[in-house]
Protein backbone atom coordinates (compact mmCIF):
# COMPACT_ATOMS: atom_id res chain seq x y z
CA UNK A 1 0.00 0.00 0.00
CA UNK A 2 1.43 3.36 -1.00
CA UNK A 3 2.22 6.07 1.52
CA UNK A 4 0.74 9.48 0.78
CA UNK A 5 3.38 11.38 2.78
CA UNK A 6 6.78 10.92 4.32
CA UNK A 7 7.11 8.97 7.55
CA UNK A 8 7.22 10.99 10.75
CA UNK A 9 9.94 10.28 13.33
CA UNK A 10 10.54 11.69 16.83
CA UNK A 11 14.10 12.54 17.94
CA UNK A 12 14.69 12.94 21.68
CA UNK A 13 17.92 14.19 23.27
CA UNK A 14 18.73 16.77 25.97
CA UNK A 15 22.09 17.68 24.33
CA UNK A 16 21.31 20.52 21.85
CA UNK A 17 24.27 19.85 19.50
CA UNK A 18 23.38 16.13 19.29
CA UNK A 19 19.72 16.92 18.69
CA UNK A 20 20.63 19.42 15.97
CA UNK A 21 22.92 16.89 14.29
CA UNK A 22 20.22 14.21 14.34
CA UNK A 23 17.71 16.67 12.90
CA UNK A 24 20.06 17.54 10.03
CA UNK A 25 20.77 13.86 9.46
CA UNK A 26 17.13 12.76 9.06
CA UNK A 27 15.24 15.84 7.85
CA UNK A 28 15.88 15.11 4.18
CA UNK A 29 14.12 11.74 4.27
CA UNK A 30 11.56 12.09 7.09
CA UNK A 31 9.23 14.57 8.74
CA UNK A 32 11.11 15.20 11.96
CA UNK A 33 9.76 16.10 15.40
CA UNK A 34 12.34 17.06 18.04
CA UNK A 35 12.12 16.93 21.83
CA UNK A 36 14.83 18.30 24.19
CA UNK A 37 13.57 16.26 27.14
CA UNK A 38 11.38 13.31 28.11
CA UNK A 39 8.32 15.35 29.04
CA UNK A 40 8.23 17.04 25.62
CA UNK A 41 8.60 13.69 23.85
CA UNK A 42 5.55 12.32 25.70
CA UNK A 43 3.49 15.38 24.78
CA UNK A 44 4.50 15.11 21.12
CA UNK A 45 3.58 11.41 21.08
CA UNK A 46 0.12 12.30 22.41
CA UNK A 47 -0.29 14.97 19.71
CA UNK A 48 1.02 12.89 16.78
CA UNK A 49 -0.43 9.34 16.65
CA UNK A 50 1.21 8.83 13.24
CA UNK A 51 4.78 8.79 14.57
CA UNK A 52 6.55 5.90 12.84
CA UNK A 53 9.73 5.66 14.96
CA UNK A 54 11.26 7.22 18.09
CA UNK A 55 15.00 7.76 18.55
CA UNK A 56 15.44 8.19 22.31
CA UNK A 57 18.34 9.22 24.54
CA UNK A 58 18.29 7.56 27.97
CA UNK A 59 20.23 9.73 30.43
CA UNK A 60 18.28 13.00 30.57
CA UNK A 61 17.36 15.44 33.31
CA UNK A 62 13.83 15.14 34.62
CA UNK A 63 12.08 12.23 32.93
CA UNK A 64 14.73 9.83 31.64
CA UNK A 65 14.48 8.00 28.32
CA UNK A 66 13.31 4.66 29.76
CA UNK A 67 10.46 6.30 31.66
CA UNK A 68 9.56 8.43 28.63
CA UNK A 69 9.56 5.36 26.38
CA UNK A 70 7.21 3.53 28.74
CA UNK A 71 4.85 6.52 28.80
CA UNK A 72 4.98 6.82 25.00
CA UNK A 73 4.09 3.15 24.61
CA UNK A 74 0.92 3.74 26.60
CA UNK A 75 -0.12 6.08 23.79
CA UNK A 76 1.58 4.38 20.82
CA UNK A 77 1.72 0.75 21.89
CA UNK A 78 3.59 -0.61 18.87
CA UNK A 79 5.80 2.30 17.82
CA UNK A 80 9.43 1.15 17.31
CA UNK A 81 11.79 2.81 19.80
CA UNK A 82 15.53 3.04 19.17
CA UNK A 83 17.64 3.87 22.22
CA UNK A 84 20.56 6.07 21.09
CA UNK A 85 22.66 6.76 24.13
CA UNK A 86 26.14 7.12 25.50
CA UNK A 87 25.23 6.34 29.08
CA UNK A 88 22.30 4.31 30.33
CA UNK A 89 22.36 5.71 33.86
CA UNK A 90 21.00 3.30 36.46
CA UNK A 91 19.85 0.85 33.79
CA UNK A 92 21.83 -2.07 32.35
CA UNK A 93 21.87 -2.66 28.61
CA UNK A 94 20.81 -6.32 28.88
CA UNK A 95 17.94 -5.34 31.19
CA UNK A 96 16.82 -2.72 28.68
CA UNK A 97 16.85 -5.30 25.89
CA UNK A 98 14.94 -7.79 28.05
CA UNK A 99 12.36 -5.49 29.64
CA UNK A 100 11.88 -2.59 27.23
CA UNK A 101 12.20 -4.59 24.01
CA UNK A 102 13.54 -1.67 21.95
CA UNK A 103 13.72 -2.00 18.19
CA UNK A 104 17.44 -1.31 18.51
CA UNK A 105 20.05 -0.11 21.01
CA UNK A 106 22.86 2.00 19.54
CA UNK A 107 25.68 3.66 21.46
CA UNK A 108 26.43 7.26 20.57
CA UNK A 109 29.52 7.83 18.47
CA UNK A 110 29.64 4.24 17.28
CA UNK A 111 28.18 4.33 13.79
CA UNK A 112 26.05 6.93 12.03
CA UNK A 113 25.36 4.52 9.13
CA UNK A 114 24.14 1.99 11.71
CA UNK A 115 21.71 4.54 13.16
CA UNK A 116 20.47 5.53 9.69
CA UNK A 117 19.95 1.88 8.78
CA UNK A 118 18.16 1.19 12.07
CA UNK A 119 15.75 4.11 11.59
CA UNK A 120 15.01 3.00 8.02
CA UNK A 121 14.31 -0.56 9.16
CA UNK A 122 12.13 0.64 12.04
CA UNK A 123 10.04 2.85 9.76
CA UNK A 124 9.60 0.00 7.27
CA UNK A 125 8.58 -2.36 10.09
CA UNK A 126 6.05 0.18 11.33
CA UNK A 127 4.69 0.66 7.80
CA UNK A 128 4.24 -3.10 7.47
CA UNK A 129 2.30 -3.23 10.74
CA UNK A 130 0.06 -0.39 9.58
CA UNK A 131 -0.54 -2.17 6.27
CA UNK A 132 -1.34 -5.39 8.11
CA UNK A 133 -3.89 -3.61 10.29
CA UNK A 134 -5.52 -2.05 7.23
CA UNK A 135 -5.62 -5.40 5.44
CA UNK A 136 -7.11 -7.05 8.53
CA UNK A 137 -9.83 -4.40 8.77
CA UNK A 138 -10.70 -4.85 5.08
CA UNK A 139 -10.71 -8.64 5.38
CA UNK A 140 -12.94 -8.54 8.47
CA UNK A 141 -15.37 -5.93 7.19
CA UNK A 142 -15.78 -7.24 3.65
CA UNK A 143 -14.98 -10.94 3.69
CA UNK A 144 -15.49 -12.16 7.29
CA UNK A 145 -11.89 -13.37 7.30
CA UNK A 146 -10.04 -13.00 10.58
CA UNK A 147 -6.40 -13.31 11.49
CA UNK A 148 -3.39 -11.30 12.58
CA UNK A 149 -0.82 -14.07 12.21
CA UNK A 150 1.93 -13.66 9.63
CA UNK A 151 0.47 -16.46 7.50
CA UNK A 152 -2.97 -14.84 7.31
CA UNK A 153 -1.49 -11.40 6.65
CA UNK A 154 0.21 -12.90 3.61
CA UNK A 155 -3.14 -14.31 2.46
CA UNK A 156 -4.75 -10.88 2.85
CA UNK A 157 -1.91 -9.24 0.91
CA UNK A 158 -2.29 -11.74 -1.93
CA UNK A 159 -6.05 -11.15 -2.12
CA UNK A 160 -5.39 -7.41 -2.21
CA UNK A 161 -2.86 -7.79 -5.04
CA UNK A 162 -5.28 -9.93 -7.03
CA UNK A 163 -7.92 -7.19 -6.98
CA UNK A 164 -6.52 -5.57 -10.12
CA UNK A 165 -5.83 -8.77 -12.04
CA UNK A 166 -7.76 -11.46 -13.86
CA UNK A 167 -5.34 -14.28 -13.10
CA UNK A 168 -6.51 -17.79 -12.46
CA UNK A 169 -6.06 -18.72 -8.81
CA UNK A 170 -5.38 -22.03 -7.07
CA UNK A 171 -6.28 -22.03 -3.36
CA UNK A 172 -4.50 -24.76 -1.41
CA UNK A 173 -5.16 -25.91 2.12
CA UNK A 174 -6.69 -28.54 4.32
CA UNK A 175 -10.44 -28.99 4.61
CA UNK A 176 -12.01 -26.36 6.84
CA UNK A 177 -9.33 -23.69 6.40
CA UNK A 178 -11.66 -21.27 4.59
CA UNK A 179 -10.93 -21.76 0.90
CA UNK A 180 -14.41 -20.67 -0.17
CA UNK A 181 -14.11 -17.46 1.87
CA UNK A 182 -10.90 -16.62 0.01
CA UNK A 183 -12.58 -17.27 -3.35
CA UNK A 184 -15.46 -14.99 -2.39
CA UNK A 185 -12.99 -12.31 -1.28
CA UNK A 186 -11.06 -12.45 -4.55
CA UNK A 187 -14.29 -12.17 -6.57
CA UNK A 188 -15.74 -9.34 -4.47
CA UNK A 189 -12.69 -7.11 -4.90
CA UNK A 190 -12.19 -7.85 -8.62
CA UNK A 191 -13.48 -6.04 -11.69
CA UNK A 192 -16.00 -8.91 -12.07
CA UNK A 193 -17.69 -8.22 -8.72
CA UNK A 194 -20.90 -6.92 -10.35
CA UNK A 195 -21.39 -10.23 -12.17
CA UNK A 196 -22.18 -13.64 -10.68
CA UNK A 197 -19.95 -15.84 -8.54
CA UNK A 198 -20.79 -19.51 -9.19
CA UNK A 199 -19.59 -22.23 -6.80
CA UNK A 200 -19.34 -25.96 -7.46
CA UNK A 201 -17.94 -28.70 -5.24
CA UNK A 202 -16.50 -31.37 -7.53
CA UNK A 203 -16.25 -34.27 -5.11
CA UNK A 204 -19.78 -35.38 -4.37
CA UNK A 205 -21.62 -35.93 -7.64
CA UNK A 206 -21.52 -38.25 -10.65
CA UNK A 207 -19.60 -37.14 -13.78
CA UNK A 208 -22.87 -36.56 -15.65
CA UNK A 209 -24.20 -34.36 -12.86
CA UNK A 210 -20.95 -32.37 -12.70
CA UNK A 211 -20.94 -31.81 -16.47
CA UNK A 212 -24.59 -30.79 -16.41
CA UNK A 213 -23.94 -28.29 -13.64
CA UNK A 214 -20.91 -26.85 -15.44
CA UNK A 215 -22.15 -26.76 -19.04
CA UNK A 216 -25.92 -27.15 -18.73
CA UNK A 217 -28.04 -29.80 -20.43
CA UNK A 218 -31.15 -30.33 -22.51
CA UNK A 219 -34.06 -32.46 -21.35
CA UNK A 220 -33.19 -36.15 -21.70
CA UNK A 221 -29.48 -35.51 -22.29
CA UNK A 222 -28.72 -38.33 -19.84
CA UNK A 223 -30.77 -40.92 -17.96
CA UNK A 224 -31.89 -38.85 -14.97
CA UNK A 225 -32.20 -35.49 -16.73
CA UNK A 226 -35.92 -34.77 -16.69
CA UNK A 227 -35.58 -31.10 -17.62
CA UNK A 228 -33.08 -28.72 -19.20
CA UNK A 229 -30.89 -26.49 -17.13
CA UNK A 230 -28.52 -23.55 -17.38
CA UNK A 231 -24.86 -24.39 -16.67
CA UNK A 232 -22.57 -22.45 -14.37
CA UNK A 233 -20.40 -21.27 -17.28
CA UNK A 234 -23.48 -19.56 -18.66
CA UNK A 235 -24.73 -18.37 -15.28
CA UNK A 236 -21.36 -16.83 -14.32
CA UNK A 237 -20.57 -15.32 -17.74
CA UNK A 238 -18.58 -12.15 -17.06
CA UNK A 239 -18.04 -13.24 -13.46
CA UNK A 240 -16.18 -15.92 -11.54
CA UNK A 241 -16.47 -19.71 -11.28
CA UNK A 242 -15.10 -21.29 -8.11
CA UNK A 243 -14.41 -25.02 -8.39
CA UNK A 244 -13.85 -26.50 -4.95
CA UNK A 245 -11.96 -29.81 -4.64
CA UNK A 246 -10.88 -29.67 -8.29
CA UNK A 247 -8.65 -32.69 -7.66
CA UNK A 248 -11.74 -34.91 -7.55
CA UNK A 249 -12.92 -33.95 -11.06
CA UNK A 250 -13.17 -37.03 -13.29
CA UNK A 251 -10.76 -37.34 -16.24
CA UNK A 252 -13.44 -36.98 -18.95
CA UNK A 253 -14.81 -33.75 -17.51
CA UNK A 254 -11.24 -32.51 -17.16
CA UNK A 255 -10.88 -32.65 -20.96
CA UNK A 256 -14.04 -30.60 -21.49
CA UNK A 257 -12.89 -28.17 -18.81
CA UNK A 258 -9.57 -27.70 -20.64
CA UNK A 259 -11.39 -26.79 -23.83
CA UNK A 260 -13.52 -24.07 -22.26
CA UNK A 261 -10.54 -22.61 -20.41
CA UNK A 262 -8.41 -22.49 -23.57
CA UNK A 263 -11.06 -21.29 -26.04
CA UNK A 264 -13.97 -20.00 -23.99
CA UNK A 265 -16.17 -22.43 -25.94
CA UNK A 266 -18.42 -25.22 -24.65
CA UNK A 267 -21.59 -27.13 -25.52
CA UNK A 268 -24.54 -28.12 -23.40
CA UNK A 269 -25.06 -31.84 -22.85
CA UNK A 270 -27.46 -32.99 -25.55
CA UNK A 271 -26.92 -29.92 -27.77
CA UNK A 272 -23.90 -29.58 -30.11
CA UNK A 273 -24.38 -25.81 -30.48
CA UNK A 274 -21.15 -23.96 -29.62
CA UNK A 275 -21.55 -21.40 -26.86
CA UNK A 276 -19.07 -18.86 -25.54
CA UNK A 277 -18.33 -17.68 -22.03
CA UNK A 278 -15.97 -15.32 -20.24
CA UNK A 279 -15.35 -16.43 -16.68
CA UNK A 280 -12.48 -16.20 -14.26
CA UNK A 281 -11.75 -19.64 -12.85
CA UNK A 282 -10.67 -20.05 -9.24
CA UNK A 283 -9.91 -23.57 -8.01
CA UNK A 284 -9.29 -25.08 -4.61
CA UNK A 285 -8.13 -28.42 -3.33
CA UNK A 286 -6.74 -30.10 -0.24
CA UNK A 287 -5.06 -32.74 -2.41
CA UNK A 288 -1.59 -32.76 -3.96
CA UNK A 289 -2.30 -32.10 -7.64
CA UNK A 290 1.31 -32.75 -8.65
CA UNK A 291 0.99 -36.29 -7.32
CA UNK A 292 -2.33 -36.73 -9.11
CA UNK A 293 -0.66 -35.60 -12.35
CA UNK A 294 2.15 -38.11 -11.90
CA UNK A 295 -0.35 -40.91 -11.17
CA UNK A 296 -2.30 -40.07 -14.32
CA UNK A 297 -5.56 -39.17 -12.58
CA UNK A 298 -5.29 -35.45 -13.33
CA UNK A 299 -4.41 -34.01 -16.73
CA UNK A 300 -1.04 -32.31 -16.82
CA UNK A 301 -2.18 -29.71 -19.39
CA UNK A 302 -5.22 -28.78 -17.30
CA UNK A 303 -3.09 -28.53 -14.18
CA UNK A 304 -0.78 -25.98 -15.80
CA UNK A 305 -3.78 -24.05 -17.10
CA UNK A 306 -5.42 -23.87 -13.70
CA UNK A 307 -2.63 -23.44 -11.20
CA UNK A 308 -2.16 -19.69 -11.83
CA UNK A 309 -1.37 -17.77 -8.66
CA UNK A 310 -1.30 -19.94 -5.55
CA UNK A 311 -2.86 -18.94 -2.25
CA UNK A 312 -1.75 -21.22 0.58
CA UNK A 313 -4.09 -21.32 3.59
CA UNK A 314 -2.37 -22.47 6.78
CA UNK A 315 -4.00 -25.06 9.05
CA UNK A 316 -5.33 -23.60 12.29
CA UNK A 317 -2.74 -25.51 14.33
CA UNK A 318 -0.04 -23.40 12.62
CA UNK A 319 -1.67 -20.07 13.50
CA UNK A 320 -2.90 -20.63 17.03
CA UNK A 321 -2.25 -16.99 17.88
CA UNK A 322 -5.40 -16.24 15.85
CA UNK A 323 -7.65 -18.47 17.97
CA UNK A 324 -8.55 -15.91 20.68
CA UNK A 325 -9.59 -13.44 17.97
CA UNK A 326 -11.59 -16.09 16.10
CA UNK A 327 -13.38 -17.14 19.30
CA UNK A 328 -14.28 -13.53 20.01
CA UNK A 329 -15.62 -12.92 16.49
CA UNK A 330 -17.50 -16.23 16.25
CA UNK A 331 -19.10 -15.67 19.67
CA UNK A 332 -20.28 -12.16 18.85
CA UNK A 333 -21.64 -13.21 15.45
CA UNK A 334 -23.54 -16.23 16.83
CA UNK A 335 -25.07 -14.28 19.70
CA UNK A 336 -26.22 -11.53 17.31
CA UNK A 337 -27.58 -14.07 14.82
CA UNK A 338 -29.54 -16.05 17.41
CA UNK A 339 -30.49 -12.96 19.46
CA UNK A 340 -29.55 -14.68 22.70
CA UNK A 341 -28.04 -13.43 25.97
CA UNK A 342 -24.33 -12.60 25.84
CA UNK A 343 -21.93 -15.37 26.78
CA UNK A 344 -18.16 -15.23 27.21
CA UNK A 345 -15.28 -17.69 27.08
CA UNK A 346 -13.06 -17.23 30.14
CA UNK A 347 -9.28 -17.44 29.96
CA UNK A 348 -9.17 -21.16 30.81
CA UNK A 349 -11.62 -21.90 27.97
CA UNK A 350 -9.63 -19.86 25.48
CA UNK A 351 -6.45 -21.54 26.70
CA UNK A 352 -7.99 -24.99 26.16
CA UNK A 353 -9.09 -23.99 22.65
CA UNK A 354 -5.59 -22.72 21.88
CA UNK A 355 -4.06 -26.00 23.03
CA UNK A 356 -6.26 -28.20 20.81
CA UNK A 357 -4.84 -29.21 17.39
CA UNK A 358 -8.04 -28.66 15.33
CA UNK A 359 -7.92 -31.36 12.64
CA UNK A 360 -11.07 -29.78 11.16
CA UNK A 361 -9.45 -26.31 11.22
CA UNK A 362 -11.47 -23.09 11.37
CA UNK A 363 -14.72 -24.82 10.45
CA UNK A 364 -14.36 -27.15 13.44
CA UNK A 365 -13.52 -24.22 15.74
CA UNK A 366 -16.63 -22.35 14.54
CA UNK A 367 -18.84 -25.40 15.16
CA UNK A 368 -17.24 -25.90 18.59
CA UNK A 369 -17.79 -22.28 19.67
CA UNK A 370 -21.43 -22.31 18.56
CA UNK A 371 -22.06 -25.69 20.20
CA UNK A 372 -20.50 -24.59 23.50
CA UNK A 373 -22.61 -21.44 23.55
CA UNK A 374 -25.72 -23.58 23.07
CA UNK A 375 -24.82 -26.35 25.51
CA UNK A 376 -23.34 -24.33 28.39
CA UNK A 377 -25.96 -23.35 30.98
CA UNK A 378 -24.04 -20.50 32.60
CA UNK A 379 -23.13 -17.23 30.93
CA UNK A 380 -19.44 -18.18 31.07
CA UNK A 381 -17.76 -21.03 29.20
CA UNK A 382 -14.91 -22.53 31.23
CA UNK A 383 -11.94 -24.71 30.34
CA UNK A 384 -13.61 -27.86 31.65
CA UNK A 385 -16.56 -27.23 29.34
CA UNK A 386 -14.20 -27.13 26.37
CA UNK A 387 -12.29 -30.23 27.47
CA UNK A 388 -15.50 -32.18 28.01
CA UNK A 389 -16.91 -31.18 24.63
CA UNK A 390 -13.69 -31.96 22.77
CA UNK A 391 -13.15 -35.08 24.90
CA UNK A 392 -9.68 -33.84 25.83
CA UNK A 393 -8.47 -35.03 29.25
CA UNK A 394 -7.32 -32.09 31.38
CA UNK A 395 -4.25 -34.08 32.47
CA UNK A 396 -2.27 -36.94 30.86
CA UNK A 397 -3.42 -40.40 31.90
CA UNK A 398 -0.10 -42.20 32.37
CA UNK A 399 1.10 -42.95 35.93
CA UNK A 400 4.13 -40.65 35.72
CA UNK A 401 1.90 -37.65 35.07
CA UNK A 402 -0.28 -38.42 38.12
CA UNK A 403 2.42 -37.28 40.52
CA UNK A 404 1.76 -34.05 42.38
CA UNK A 405 4.71 -32.15 40.77
CA UNK A 406 3.57 -33.19 37.28
CA UNK A 407 -0.01 -32.14 37.99
CA UNK A 408 1.12 -28.79 39.38
CA UNK A 409 3.31 -28.22 36.34
CA UNK A 410 0.42 -29.06 33.99
CA UNK A 411 -1.84 -26.67 35.92
CA UNK A 412 0.82 -23.94 35.74
CA UNK A 413 1.07 -24.35 31.99
CA UNK A 414 -2.72 -24.12 31.59
CA UNK A 415 -2.86 -20.96 33.74
CA UNK A 416 -0.07 -19.32 31.74
CA UNK A 417 -1.75 -20.10 28.42
CA UNK A 418 -5.03 -18.76 29.77
CA UNK A 419 -3.44 -15.51 30.96
CA UNK A 420 -1.65 -15.05 27.64
CA UNK A 421 -4.86 -15.65 25.71
CA UNK A 422 -6.81 -13.23 27.94
CA UNK A 423 -4.22 -10.49 27.43
CA UNK A 424 -3.85 -11.12 23.67
CA UNK A 425 -0.34 -12.51 24.22
CA UNK A 426 0.98 -9.38 25.95
CA UNK A 427 3.63 -10.92 28.22
CA UNK A 428 3.86 -7.91 30.56
CA UNK A 429 0.09 -7.78 31.14
CA UNK A 430 -0.08 -11.56 31.52
CA UNK A 431 2.65 -11.37 34.19
CA UNK A 432 0.61 -8.77 36.10
CA UNK A 433 -2.47 -10.97 35.84
CA UNK A 434 -0.53 -13.96 37.20
CA UNK A 435 1.15 -11.92 39.95
CA UNK A 436 4.72 -12.60 38.87
CA UNK A 437 7.38 -10.45 37.23
CA UNK A 438 7.86 -10.40 33.47
CA UNK A 439 11.28 -12.09 33.42
CA UNK A 440 9.97 -14.96 35.56
CA UNK A 441 7.03 -15.45 33.20
CA UNK A 442 9.37 -15.47 30.20
CA UNK A 443 11.42 -18.23 31.83
CA UNK A 444 8.29 -20.25 32.49
CA UNK A 445 7.07 -19.77 28.90
CA UNK A 446 10.40 -21.08 27.65
CA UNK A 447 10.36 -23.96 30.13
CA UNK A 448 6.85 -25.03 29.09
CA UNK A 449 7.70 -24.58 25.40
CA UNK A 450 4.72 -22.30 24.87
CA UNK A 451 4.78 -20.70 21.43
CA UNK A 452 4.00 -17.04 22.12
CA UNK A 453 3.06 -15.00 19.05
CA UNK A 454 2.33 -11.32 19.57
CA UNK A 455 -1.35 -10.53 19.06
CA UNK A 456 -2.37 -6.92 19.64
CA UNK A 457 -5.33 -4.78 18.87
Amino acid sequence: MERESRAKILLVDDDPPVLSTLCDLFSEDYDVLVAPDGATSIALAEQHPDIATVVMDIKMAGIDGITAARRIRKVLAEVPIIFHTGYAGEYKEDEIDDQEKPFDYIRKGKSIPQLIRSVRNAVEANDLKQDNRALSRIAEANYQMYGKSAAMQEVFRTVHRLSNSDNKVMILGESGTGKELVARAIHSCSRRKDCQLAILNCNHKSPHMIEAELFGNTKGAYTSSVEGRMGLFEFADGGTLFLDEIGDLDITTQGKMLRVIETGEYSKLGNPEIRRTDVRVICATHRNLEQLVESGTFRRDLYYRLKGIRVMLPPLRDRKEDIPLLVQKFTAAYIAKKEIAPKIFDSSAVGALVEFDWPGNVRQLLDTVESLITLTDSDIVFGEDVQKFLQVPPLPEDMEERTLPARLRALERTLIIGALAETRYNVSRAALLLGIDRSNLQKKIKSHRIDVSVLKD
